[in-house]
């Protein structure tokens, strides 16, 4: 399989296979995992997770780690192609699990920086001409 990238306002709630959602104002991507569980993947961009359009295929980096399904899948995505890594242990899931919830709660105590506000709100004006266009 190889993973389509698609620039979306909203993640949908029902999506599909081989195809990475991303929605720059709310920052964040949905894909279902690889490994064809049907998993639901959100990933927050850019806090944890880099996403890319490569001529209409996704990369994802660092890699995507399954952690709270019983699939357990590691991998990364480049130009749309899956490239598996080995899973995670127990142990190693919930170090990592729990180092990007401290980097989140130190993330969220520091005030937003004017070019972040600004990020938002230009994002925020795009969506609404996007819509307005759309009609």
């Amino acid at each position: 399989m190889k993973y389509r990238y698609l620039l979306v306002d909203r993640i949908p709630a029902k999506m599909q296979e081989g195809v990475v959602y991303h929605t720059e104002e709310y920052e964040l991507a949905g894909l279902l995992c690889a490994c064809g569980c049907g998993h639901r993947i959100t990933l927050l961009v850019p806090d944890s997770h880099q996403v890319r359009d490569e001529g209409g295929y996704a990369t994802i980096r660092p890699s995507v780690g399954v952690f709270d399904a019983p699939c357990k899948s590691h991998y990364v995505i480049s130009a749309g192609n899956v490239q598996w890594l080995p899973a995670f242990t127990s142990a190693q899931a919930a170090n990592i699990m729990h180092a990007q919830i401290a980097r989140h709660v130190a993330a969220d105590a520091r005030p937003a920086t004017w070019w972040k506000k600004a990020k938002a709100a230009v994002l925020s004006l795009l969506s609404k001409l996007r819509s307005l266009f759309a009609r």
